[in-house]
C-alpha cells in the first residue's frame, strides 16, 4: 500500500490530538495491516543479536525496550536465551500476534516451549517476562545484573534526552562485561509506505520545519551515525562493533549539497553496533 506521507502525517496529528494511540494500532492492523502476520521469515536482525550474545557470552539474562507488538524477535531468542525482560514504555503486545509468530516460527526453528500464550504470563513458559507501561531510563532493576541489552529499531523513535538516561542506566546494570546489540534505522519512516519520496527525504528540513510533521505516535529523531557515537560515548560506552547500511543509491544533489563536508556516514540508512562499557568504575555526566 502506498500511502502519501503528508496525508500519513496528518492522520498521525489527529491521533496525538485525539490521545488515543490505540487507534493507531486498530488502524495497522485492521486498515493498513502492517501489523498482520500472514508469514514469518527470520529477520537478520535476530540473527545478529543471537550471534552477539552467544559472541560474548552474554545469554544469561538480557534486557529488550522496544518489543512491540509480536515479539517474534523474543521468541526467536527464546532457544539461547535463558531469562528475558522485556518492555514497552506504552503497552503494545497482541497476544493474536504473539501466538501467530510462534506458530510460523515453530515451523522454522526450535522454541523453548510449544505453549500456547493466551496471557502475557504464559510467556514465562519461553523465559520471557514482559512488562509495559515500564521505563528503560528508570528501571527498577539491580546493579551489574544484564548480561545484555538488545534493541531492534527502535532508539530512532526516541527523543535524544532519553537515549542519553536510558544508557546512563545501562551503565547502571549491565554487568562489567556486558554489551548492547542495537540496530537503529536512520531512514525516514514515512518513506516505508510512500515510494516518492526518498529514504532520506526528512533531512531536507530544518528543526522548525519538521516539527509540523513529527507526531508523538510517530515521533523520528533525525539523528545519524555519528549523533548515536558521541551518546553512547558520552554514557560510557564503547563501540567494539559497527556495521553500516546505505539504502538509499540515488541521493538528491541538493541534499548532497547541504551535508557537503560532513562525515559520508550522514546518508546510512541504518546501522548495527555493539557496545561494551567503556569504564565499568565511572559513568559519564552528559
Amino acid at each position: 500500500m502506498n500511502i502519501s506521507w503528508k496525508l500519513k502525517s496528518k492522520s498521525f496529528s489527529l491521533i496525538d490530538t485525539l490521545g488515543a494511540p490505540s487507534a493507531l494500532y486498530f488502524l495497522q492492523k485492521h486498515i493498513t495491516r502492517r501489523s498482520r502476520i500472514t508469514k514469518l521469515s527470520i529477520d537478520r536482525n535476530w540473527v545478529r543479536h543471537k550471534e552477539s550474545l552467544i559472541k560474548y557470552g552474554c545469554k544469561d539474562f538480557v534486557f529488550e525496550f522496544g518489543g512491540g507488538k509480536s515479539l517474534a524477535q523474543n521468541l526467536f531468542l527464546s532457544d539461547e536465551i535463558e531469562r528475558q525482560l522485556v518492555v514497552d514504555l506504552n503497552r503494545m503486545i497482541d497476544l493474536d500476534l504473539v501466538n501467530k509468530a510462534k506458530e510460523l516460527l515453530l515451523l522454522q526453528t526450535a522454541l523453548k516451549s510449544r505453549k500456547d500464550i493466551n496471557a502475557v504470563d504464559d510467556l514465562k513458559s519461553y523465559g520471557i517476562t514482559y512488562r509495559s507501561p515500564y521505563d528503560a531510563a528508570r528501571t527498577d532493576l539491580d546493579d551489574k545484573c544484564l548480561d545484555a541489552c538488545i534493541s531492534t529499531n527502535t532508539l530512532e523513535h526516541i527523543p535524544v534526552e532519553s537515549i542519553k538516561q536510558i544508557f546512563l542506566e545501562l551503565s547502571r546494570i549491565l554487568k562489567d562485561t556486558g554489551i548492547v546489540s542495537a540496530k537503529i534505522d536512520y531512514s525516514d519512516h514515512y518513506a516505508h509506505t510512500d515510494s516518492s519520496i526518498s529514504l532520506l527525504n526528512y533531512l531536507y528540513y530544518s528543526d522548525a520545519e519538521w516539527q509540523k510533521y513529527n507526531h508523538g505516535c510517530h515521533y523520528q529523531n533525525r539523528l545519524r551515525h555519528n549523533d548515536y557515537k558521541q551518546i553512547f560515548g558520552a554514557c560510557g560506552f564503547s563501540v567494539v562493533e559497527e556495521e553500516l547500511h546505505y539504502g538509499e543509491g540515488n541521493i538528491p544533489l541538493d541534499l548532497i549539497e547541504k551535508f557537503r563536508g560532513e562525515d559520508e556516514s550522514w546518508s546510512a540508512t541504518a546501522a548495527y553496533f555493539v557496545l561494551r562499557k567503556s569504564d565499568a568504575s565511572r559513568v559519564f555526566s552528559v
